[in-house]
């Protein structure tokens, strides 16, 4: 709900306490041993800009950030997703906090806990920008949303969902798609009965498990919802249990029906985008802690290379035939070792992240008139790999997955952000410092006019067109290719999509 207001002067020079969530990883700052951190009362939003508002001035463009952390960590604080590098397009840039996890994505499919509370939490800051932010210099009729990993996946929901109709007019989402199978709930009732179990709950009562729920402490359930991923979750979804689910309709839904399903019938909302992916999104496994022991499950379970988009029954012949498929394309029939995880890390980057991004794609130029920029971001990045090298004492195991040469998952956030928790800006080198003035440049230049071109790139970035696939390779320089990005592992899918899909 909109919070009230105050009166006097009130003090907005810190950001205020992030959403509560397990730690995912420790900077400097804190204790090593530290299990939580945050705060249920977290929904504060940041409002950054170069100069103080003048009405004698052209109101600015508004860049509106959605964090990413997986819809389980994260938030929309400066050390995290600082603004520096955006102003350096004269823009107004807003970041915001979301319920996170079981706090914002639990559902018990009833009124008690529909579900999405942290997607209902970003419609409400954007009314807030829409109705709040032609005071600070913004022009409410020209919002551009966007966020990395979750944060994209959210761009993709607020572009189908009515109740954040009118309030974007442009929207980029980088390294996370709503049509990825990692944003969205399957079973959501069942992931609240398991976490009310583990919380000494008894009963499947809706009622009950509602009070078991309400009456716990923030940490114990952080600490239950951390006991949910099964092996086959950790290894097929990151450990993902809460995030978007499909709600019973309502006044008050988000969602109604699955984002394929939006996109399908031209359901959304037709404005210009930008969507992109890293080479090596797979990488983002790095963070469970690969090891022979995680190989060993996987290879005794090989049916968990098959993704859940293909809603293939569990132990069915259809399910073993695609699990060949897959393991035979990318792993040549071998079992997982150090020597091929390079080959299993993108098969899980094209099922996870590159498919969702190509279905995307085809679904906005089929059923919208709006102009759609693609990109693959190809300039190593430091900021993830960091937080990862830090789990493997060998180096060698690191760099089997992810090198020097290659983009981790999330590569372009130090290059939008600086995030000065992990990387702050004095650790860059001038050709990274560079490098990340002129995406700012393109990024706010999408946001003035909804074309990325700018004087300070050195190729056009056309457009894509239904008879015209392309797009931009974002490297140490920035070229244009013709097709799409790693077309032929995308191909493989596609068919294996319509081959088991087929409707």
């Amino acid at each position: 709900q909109p919070f009230g207001g105050w009166e006097g002067i009130r003090d907005a020079l810190e950001d205020g306490p992030v959403a509560k969530q397990k730690i995912l990883f420790h900077t400097a700052d804190m204790d090593p041993v530290q299990f939580s951190e945050g705060e249920e009362d977290c929904l504060y939003l940041n409002i950054y800009m170069n100069e103080l508002p003048d009405s004698s001035r052209p109101k600015k463009p508004v860049m509106f950030s959605i964090h990413g952390g997986g819809f389980i960590g994260g938030s929309g604080g400066f050390k995290r997703a600082g603004p520096d590098i955006l102003l350096y397009g004269d823009v107004i840039f807003v970041s915001h906090n979301y319920r996170l996890g079981a706090f914002g994505f639990l559902s018990l499919e009833n009124e008690d806990a529909p579900g999405n509370a942290g997607l209902k939490d970003q419609t409400l800051a954007l009314k807030w920008v829409h109705d709040n932010i032609d005071s600070f210099g913004g022009d409410p009729n020209n919002v551009t949303i966007f966020g990395i990993s979750a944060g994209g996946a959210s761009v993709g929901y607020h572009l189908i969902s009515p109740s954040s109709r009118g309030l974007f007019n442009k929207g980029i989402m980088q390294s996370g798609f709503a049509l990825n199978p990692w944003a969205i709930q399957e079973n959501p009732r069942s992931n609240a009965l398991r976490l009310a179990k583990h919380l000494g709950c008894k009963s499947e009562d809706s009622h009950e498990v509602f009070q078991t729920l309400r009456s716990a402490s923030s940490d114990d359930i952080l600490i239950a919802a951390d006991k949910l991923p099964t092996d086959e979750v950790v290894m097929k979804r990151f450990g993902l249990t809460f995030v978007p689910c499909v709600e019973t309709p309502g006044p008050d839904a988000f969602l109604t029906d699955y984002p394929e399903n939006f996109m399908k019938k031209g359901d959304f909302a037709k404005v210009p985008i930008v969507l992109g992916c890293c080479v090596k999104e797979g990488a983002l496994f790095g963070f469970v802690g690969l090891n022979e022991e995680k190989f060993a499950i996987v290879n005794e379970n090989p049916s968990f290379v098959v993704p859940s988009l293909l809603k293939l029954k569990q132990g069915s012949v259809e399910e073993k035939e695609a699990q060949k498929e897959i393991w035979d394309y990318y792993l040549k029939g071998s079992p997982i070792s150090w020597d091929n995880l390079s080959s299993y890390l993108y098969c899980l980057g094209d099922s996870l992240f590159h498919l969702g991004m190509e279905q995307t794609r085809k679904y906005l130029l089929e059923r919208s008139s709006e102009s759609v920029y693609c990109y693959l971001f190809t300039n190593h990045s430091n900021c993830l790999c960091k937080i990862m090298k830090a789990k493997y004492d060998d180096p060698e195991e690191f760099s089997r997955i992810v090198t020097p040469s290659e983009t981790c998952h999330a590569a372009d956030a130090a290059f939008i952000y600086i995030v000065h928790s992990i990387l702050p800006a004095s650790d860059l080198t001038p050709a990274s410092k560079e490098a990340r003035i002129k995406q700012a440049k393109a990024w706010t230049s999408f946001a003035y006019k909804g074309d990325p071109n700018c004087s300070e790139l050195e190729a056009i970035w056309n457009k894509n067109a239904k008879d015209n696939s392309c797009f931009m390779d974002i490297g140490t320089s920035w070229n244009m290719n013709q097709g799409i990005p790693l077309s032929a592992r995308i191909s493989f899918w596609e068919k294996l999509y319509s081959k088991y899909r087929s409707e």
